[in-house]
């Protein structure tokens, strides 16, 4: 890669565990491009514990939940997020992830926050039903 070319992570996977990736890098010191892409059509958002901030939050209970769990943050001004965008191959000797559209994005590192889907666990018992 040319020295001159800016270097780009992308992140497959825009939940919680996409958001929190690319905090972190730009936490880590990272300026490079990062790219975010899933298949969610809205941004992640924080799931904050009760606070006093939503206590003495003007408004409705409901304004300042969604003032607080929907604050953008500034470092992630910068990050290129690809919604309602699903990935579907990626391609890790030529370091390129194919989107569903065909197109490629290439990277110099990939993060992996795709997440997962509960199962329930098929064990009998008293428990049956109560655990993923």
């Amino acid at each position: 890669m040319s020295e001159h070319q800016e270097q780009r992570i992308v992140v497959v996977g825009a939940s919680m565990g996409g958001l929190r990736a690319a905090e972190q890098l730009r936490a880590a010191g990272w300026d490079g491009a990062i790219t975010v892409v899933g298949e969610e059509v809205h941004p992640p958002y924080n799931r904050p514990p009760l606070s006093k901030e939503l206590l003495a939050h003007p408004g409705s209970p409901e304004d300042a939940l969604a003032a607080v769990a929907l604050r953008q943050r500034p470092t992630m001004e910068t990050v290129d997020w690809r919604l309602g965008v699903r990935a579907v191959a990626s391609d890790l000797q030529e370091q390129t992830v194919t989107l569903a559209s065909g197109e490629r994005l290439a990277y110099d590192g990939l993060v992996i926050a795709s997440g997962i889907r509960p199962r329930r666990l098929h064990v009998p018992g008293p428990t049956v039903g109560r655990h993923v």
